[in-house]
């Protein structure tokens, strides 16, 4: 159904071109429609596991086509946007203050931030998505000011957008956290981590390291981890036995000394998905044999694959089907009869919803048998990610090549930065056109670095670990 303006809107905003023929308002409702649309699908496609990360810059092509298309229309796209950002759906808000920024009009994002309701999470995701990619240096100090006095939504998006955008507000965002929300306190310290500013690690060590619920512990160490504090380590290993939160920073930050802990934890009632995950990213190859055995647990298996890919990586994957989830009300009667049946068989028509994924195996025979072909080609002693001497180019691979799973892009991102101090405005969910132009920064600066630490070392901020 075609979504139309108000008749009084139309009146007023159907104005004459330099040609003498009337715009057409229509156009510009169907370019807001197409950039919801084509938005609401990358949403979608950003976790499927059949695509590639490169995949996505088709639609997202035509999606910045879209958006052009509103900018070139100046006032009149301008005033279709702002009646679809209060009554459109949430793809079209997110398309709408795109237009906004592009338009420098912070007036209108004031409106939207204003009126946006902080419980609709499609929405508030809609705007800080927008403003994350968007939103202009030169409004950095009114927006600051803003937040600081706005509402608990605008307080929600603009954190995120402040920090995805690196901008150097590290002392208002200190300011503002031990007043903090608890459902703000994660934002903030997400964006503390991207900003890196050293003035952020008394705080988050002493107070959000050690109190809180396990997701506010392990932001502030992923956050103290990016800014180089190497005193966060020793905090995560001394409580690692107690606590699996801490497990991930240690894979992230560790050396290979922290791999006995963790081959320990897997021998006992402690082993748990992120100790898999710890021990892929440590890529020691005496944390094969545990991962291998922990294939055949099904808790386990898919971060185990993992785990046994980040050290390996042996291109072993499979397809498997997925069943879609039972919604009972969806359900025919004759389906919903065979559902309250003591035996809980189902009809063939319900066995069958679901689709067929490709992924990394999670078939204890086939690792087995790849490893003894392959494992003289490991050696003890070092360090391995995917199958070569472990270092920063070789991360940057991890980053760059489309065989590689959407968690092994994000652990990448993160390593690069804590180990190597390579920091960069790179988030994995950036439209890939952009992430092309990050990571070809990269790899000039990383090749123009590549002589100071060898490859296979364990490295923290920059500096490799004793031998």
């Amino acid at each position: 159904m075609r979504i139309s303006l108000p008749e009084e809107m139309v009146d007023r905003f159907l104005i004459p071109g330099p040609s003498g023929e009337g715009f057409n308002i229509g156009l510009y409702l169907e370019h807001l429609e197409e950039a919801s649309f084509l938005y609401e699908q990358r949403i979608s496609l950003l976790d499927d596991p059949e695509l590639a990360w490169s995949d996505l810059h088709d639609f997202e092509e035509r999606f910045e086509a879209h958006i052009d298309a509103l900018v070139l229309g100046e006032q009149l796209a301008l005033a279709v946007c702002r009646q679809r950002a209060e009554g459109g759906d949430f793809g079209e808000l997110h398309a709408a203050v795109r237009v906004f920024c592009r338009q420098d009009r912070q007036d209108l994002v004031d409106e939207v931030l204003d009126a946006l309701d902080p419980q609709d999470d499609e929405r508030v995701k809609a705007v800080a998505d927008a403003l994350c990619r968007e939103l202009p240096e030169e409004w950095r100090l009114s927006f600051v000011q803003k937040w600081k006095e706005g509402l608990p939504a605008y307080k929600k998006v603009a954190v995120r957008a402040l920090g995805y955008r690196r901008l150097p507000v590290a002392a208002v965002l200190l300011e503002a956290l031990p007043r903090a929300t608890d459902d703000a306190v994660l934002d903030i310290i997400w964006a503390l981590g991207r900003l890196r500013d050293p003035s952020a690690r008394p705080l988050l060590y002493n107070t959000y390291l050690k109190e809180g619920d396990a997701s506010v512990k392990a932001a502030a160490a992923l956050a103290l981890l990016r800014m180089g504090e190497p005193s966060t380590l020793q905090h995560c290993v001394s409580i690692a036995r107690s606590q699996p939160w801490a497990l991930l920073p240690i894979g992230l930050g560790g050396s290979q000394s922290n791999t006995g802990l963790l081959v320990e934890l897997a021998a006992s009632d402690g082993a748990s998905p992120e100790c898999m995950l710890a021990l892929g990213l440590l890529g020691d190859v005496s944390a094969v044999e545990p991962l291998l055995y922990h294939l055949g647990n099904a808790r386990l298996a898919e971060k185990a694959s993992i785990g046994l890919y980040l050290i390996t990586g042996a291109p072993l994957f499979e397809d498997v089907f997925i069943p879609e989830l039972l919604d009972e009300d969806e359900l025919f009667e004759d389906e919903r009869a065979h559902l309250e049946r003591d035996d809980r068989e189902l009809p063939n028509s319900v066995e069958q919803r679901g689709e067929t994924i490709s992924r990394l195996s999670q078939q204890p025979e086939i690792w087995q048998d790849w490893w003894l072909q392959n494992k003289s080609s490991f050696e003890r002693g070092t360090r391995y990610r995917t199958g070569r001497l472990y270092g920063a180019a070789r991360l940057l691979e991890n980053l760059t090549t489309e065989q590689s799973p959407r968690l092994v892009r994000w652990l990448a991102a993160e390593e690069l930065v804590i180990r190597y101090n390579i920091d960069s405005p790179l988030e994995i969910d950036l439209f890939v056109a952009h992430q092309m132009d990050v990571l070809a920064d990269l790899d000039t600066r990383i090749t123009d670095g590549a002589d100071r630490i060898d490859d296979g070392r364990w490295v923290l901020a920059g500096r490799a670990y004793p031998r």
